[in-house]
């Protein structure tokens, strides 16, 4: 079967499996929190390598449904969480940012390093939705333009809100590049940079 798996779809399991960490790190919190019974049932346990798991004559909808399963529970976990506790998601945004630090670009990395490793730790859909355009780049700092949102409705149909979705991805993203000379900026909605800190 693994004749059929390129690096690219093993790079899309690999983003599933860090959002669904994420998530599994919500739903342990909660019950220890006690904001929610049984929340680890929004939890997919699986761990098994892809080429053991995926339908071989349809790789791209088998990896575009788990990611959409991944983005719906995610969605309706931390709405649940959230649901009149706004307080909550300051709890959340650490758990995210920790995250992000456990899997940061290297220091010392270059802006065009740690976008890579943005790409590599956070879901936009499927590769070909084109979701990201890089739009300027050099040695001091990175700029690209989320064209779409594939995220909001996810949020919508759970009942919560879709900016704390971005919330939370904004801080996974601030723990991902933790250790570099690059910050994130967001001069408006859907427009993101990673500039270099002024030492």
């Amino acid at each position: 079967m693994s004749a059929f798996l390129g690096p690219i779809h093993y790079w899309m399991y690999d983003k599933i499996k860090l959002q669904e960490e994420l998530l599994r790190r919500f739903a342990v919190k909660a019950e220890a929190e006690g904001w929610l019974d049984s929340a680890t049932t929004f939890v997919n346990s699986e761990t098994a390598p892809l080429e053991e798991i995926i339908d071989e004559a349809n790789i791209h909808g088998w990896l575009n449904s788990h990611i959409e399963n991944a983005e719906r529970r995610y969605a309706e976990l931390t709405s649940k969480i959230l649901a009149d506790h706004e307080d909550r998601l300051a709890v959340l945004q650490d758990i995210a940012y920790t995250l992000g630090e456990e899997h940061c670009a290297e220091p010392g990395s270059t802006a065009s390093q740690c976008y890579k490793r943005i790409e590599d730790c956070t879901l936009n859909g499927m590769p070909c939705d084109g979701v990201n355009m890089v739009t300027d780049k050099d040695e001091e700092h990175f700029t690209w333009e989320q064209r779409f949102d594939v995220h909001g409705d996810f949020w919508t149909q759970a009942g919560g809100k879709a900016e704390d979705y971005y919330t939370l991805r904004n801080q996974l993203i601030a723990g991902l590049i933790s250790k570099t000379s690059f910050a994130l900026s967001i001069p408006q909605p859907g427009l993101y940079s990673l500039l270099r800190i002024e030492a």
